[in-house]
């Protein structure tokens, strides 16, 4: 079991210095990573156009190394790509964004990837930039899942303090569940603490 945990936080420090390097190589990329009392995440997004030069949205890298609700090890890794545009509230600065990603989830004993649709949306009062409040959810359905995940389901919500122009402190909620073949599913959730840099 140690040899497993060891070989999962090498690779999600590694998946990090990765998404690190691709932030600092790169503007207007947003990095996100955040804490709890049993998870790290870190992710990047940024313009899709660095990817396809002609397209609109935007790309999601990220991933999340953390102990189940169970107590074992869980990994996550993800990427998707959002076509994002401002949601058209009068009163407020909305904007929104609709894809797909692939996740793979991978436990002590299960691991698979399932193939994902959602979105994000994220919410600025007028008047009160500098506070914000952001969502996403994303849902893989046993038909585009694999291996030992049967689906998969991911939502959070954070409200988010904007301490300098590009750089946001945020508290939030997370919850992740993959339906596996057996009595308890792989679960993470709970309350976590994290910062938004824009480079």
């Amino acid at each position: 079991m140690r040899s497993q945990n060891k070989t999962g936080l090498n690779g999600a420090l590694a998946a990090g210095l990765v998404l690190l390097s691709v932030s600092g190589a790169a503007h207007s990329e947003v990095l996100d990573a955040n804490i709890s009392g049993d998870s790290v995440r870190i992710a990047v997004s940024g313009p899709l156009s660095r990817v396809f030069s002609t397209s609109k949205g935007e790309y999601d890298l990220g991933g999340l190394y953390g102990e189940g609700d169970d107590d074992e090890d869980l990994v996550t890794a993800h990427a998707g790509v959002l076509l994002t545009g401002d949601a058209g509230a009068r009163q407020a600065n909305v904007t929104a964004g609709l894809g797909a990603r692939l996740q793979y989830i991978g436990g002590d004993r299960d691991k698979g990837a399932a193939l994902e649709l959602g979105g994000k949306v994220e919410v600025r009062v007028p008047g009160y930039e500098r506070i914000g409040f952001t969502a996403y959810a994303w849902y893989g359905p046993e038909p585009a899942s694999f291996g030992d995940i049967e689906d998969v389901y991911e939502y959070a919500a954070a409200l988010d303090y904007e301490l300098l122009r590009d750089a946001s402190i945020y508290i939030g909620y997370r919850k992740l569940s993959a339906d596996v073949d057996r009595p308890r599913d792989l679960e993470e959730d709970g309350v976590h603490g994290g910062i938004r840099l824009d480079f």
